[in-house]
């Protein structure tokens, strides 16, 4: 079962292509001259809190979750793995007495359906989604995977790995993030609060459109934070005009407010530092400092890293260009996939290339992840010294396989 999403189409025509990347550059660009406008009501007062995992890349797969001392991950065969970062050993997540993961009966084993490529560890727990009869549910798994209880309804699914989820507090949001982009059918997107506590399922945010999709939400203090990106396709539908209608904040308190109405594409928060880092298609990264409400360009978008996903591990600003390149690019970006580390001015610290990844995924302050071509060719560079690091590192080359675990 090939559980990966195409994530681009190729284009028909090259000359077409170059005329569409033409085009959707000089759209971005039209707005060079927007002037940045926020609300910082609903940025002030937030208190730093990483327990969400917020520094994970957010608008590609989440199948790495970090824990204590090492990753959760789900393999293409469905099985979740534990990598220690001490040993690096990879062994699969069961503590059933006696079992040699060599069966579907092993607790390793998430099954056929459910929300794929999403694990999250949170608080103490690993959480997943298995679908039923259409819907997606909230799994909540203890840590070595000997028991699992389901907590709530999320949303409907068909076992893409469209569905995303955020932590806060005693709460799980759930939002689609990108089945519907491309689409020309009204959808009405929501973001949906679970309690852990009882599965109280409550709509926080809806909005009706084509081509709309809830993004990049992540939990900073007290408060969730998310974008609204809308996309209208072009003549051949081989390539997309994206843009943000803003970054949004919800609370329990105040409700949903509006932060900005900028095309931010992506966003990161430092609470202790009272700043806010967040890209602006077509302009560059931006930092905000809360306190004195003023805002600075200190990152000018190229061709090349125009549309970034952001985040940070408290030491460094990171930039990555996946995004941008599999809306413009197409079948040519494979060489173009870069991570950016800049200090927190702005300045380049390393440029790391990741040509033919298929997924870049940030990652927290010990290791910085991406995948390889290879089947689960899960990568890693030590951020020990992330200043001067080029070289990727394997943590497994080749297929997990269940049934074969035993055998290897």
């Amino acid at each position: 079962m090939n559980r990966r999403i195409v994530k681009f189409v190729v284009p028909v025509a090259f000359v077409v292509s170059v005329i569409i990347a033409i085009m959707v550059y000089i759209s971005i660009h039209n707005n060079k001259e927007a002037a940045i406008s926020l609300d910082y009501t609903d940025l002030q007062g937030l208190e730093y809190s990483n327990e969400s995992q917020s520094y994970w890349n957010t608008d590609g797969a989440l199948d790495v979750a970090a824990a204590e001392n090492g990753y959760y991950y789900v393999t293409t065969e469905n099985m979740l793995v534990y990598f220690d970062i001490e040993t690096k050993d990879v062994v699969p997540v069961c503590a059933k007495p006696e079992c040699l993961h060599d069966t579907y009966d092993c607790n390793a084993y998430l099954g056929q359906l459910y929300v794929f490529d999403s694990i999250y560890y949170y608080n103490g727990y690993v959480y997943y989604m298995p679908v039923n009869n259409g819907m997606a549910e909230l799994c909540r798994m203890d840590a070595s995977g000997s028991s699992r209880e389901i907590v709530g309804q999320l949303l409907p699914s068909e076992a893409t790995s469209a569905i995303h989820l955020a932590f806060n507090g005693d709460y799980a949001y759930a939002y689609n993030f990108t089945s519907h982009i491309s689409s020309e059918e009204e959808f009405t997107e929501e973001l949906v609060e679970l309690s852990l506590k009882d599965g109280t399922r409550n709509i926080v945010y809806s909005v009706t459109g084509k081509g709309l999709a809830v993004k990049n939400v992540k939990s900073f203090g007290d408060k969730v934070f998310f974008i609204v990106q809308e996309s209208e396709n072009f003549m051949d539908k081989n390539k997309m005009q994206v843009r943000s209608r803003g970054l949004y904040s919800y609370s329990h308190d105040n409700g949903v407010n509006v932060v900005s109405e900028n095309n931010i594409n992506d966003y990161y928060i430092l609470p202790d530092e009272q700043k806010l880092y967040y890209y602006v298609t077509g302009e560059g990264l931006y930092v905000s400092d809360i306190s004195s409400e003023t805002s600075q360009n200190i990152y000018a978008s190229t061709k090349e890293v125009d549309m970034c996903s952001v985040s940070s591990d408290g030491r460094y600003i990171y930039l990555s260009n996946a995004k941008y390149a599999f809306y413009v690019y197409g079948k040519e970006q494979w060489n173009k996939l870069r991570y950016i580390v800049l200090d927190k001015d702005g300045n380049v610290v390393n440029d790391i290339k990741c040509d033919y990844a298929l997924e870049l995924y940030f990652g927290d302050e010990r290791f910085l992840f991406c995948r390889g071509m290879g089947q689960d060719q899960l990568m890693y560079i030590d951020k020990k010294d992330i200043e001067n690091a080029s070289e990727w590192n394997e943590i497994f080359n080749g297929g997990i396989d269940l049934i074969n675990w035993s055998k290897k």
